[in-house]
């Protein structure tokens, strides 16, 4: 299809039109269903994030280590839980301008710094819970191929999360192209 069939299929679509108070109500925050989605996922993960960190001190013998390790825990298990929080306000108003390029290109930015606290804050999680479950053990060589295994699989999953915001970021990146390559 030319860029000349597309413009004119775009001019002959007919917009729903809808008045200011019905946009202003898809708009607001308790209604948007991403935003919702986003809240009942922050809400599931605190609530499981909060069980484990009131159990943990028993059932994974967390009084018997050392204060720094249950610190280091807490912390790696306060990062995901503040990752979240800061997505969801990340998502609130993705932008406030009426220039899709420039909106695109602002969404490019937050969406690249967005992805490298992802990244970081599993890769603090992770190794805040191998740094609290391993700590006090007496390595065998069945443990170490126990750890190893434990590391890849959670390498792999830092690979996949890091291939899946990079394939974000290419996605808006080539639409800020060819918005640049429309004009």
């Amino acid at each position: 299809m030319e860029l000349h069939d597309l413009k004119s299929d775009w001019k002959a679509i007919e917009a729903d039109s809808k008045d200011e108070a019905t946009l202003v109500k898809m708009l607001q925050e308790n209604k948007h269903p991403v935003l919702k989605s986003i809240r009942k996922q922050i809400l599931f993960e605190i609530t499981g994030w909060v069980f484990f960190l009131m159990v943990y001190y028993s059932m994974f013998d967390g009084s018997e280590k050392p204060f720094w390790v249950n610190l280091i825990l807490i912390i790696s298990l306060l990062l995901p839980i503040l990752h979240n929080v800061y997505g969801y306000y990340h998502n609130r108003y993705l932008t406030d301008n009426s220039n899709i390029k420039i909106a695109l290109v602002q969404l490019y930015i937050r969406i690249k710094k967005f992805a490298l606290i992802a990244v970081i804050a599993r890769l603090g999680f992770i190794s805040g819970l191998l740094v609290f479950f391993t700590y006090g053990i007496q390595f065998t060589m069945p443990k170490y191929f126990l750890l190893l295994f434990t590391t890849v699989i959670f390498l792999i999953q830092l690979r996949i999360l890091y291939r899946i915001w990079l394939k974000r970021i290419i996605q808006i990146q080539d639409c800020i192209h060819t918005l640049e390559e429309v004009k």
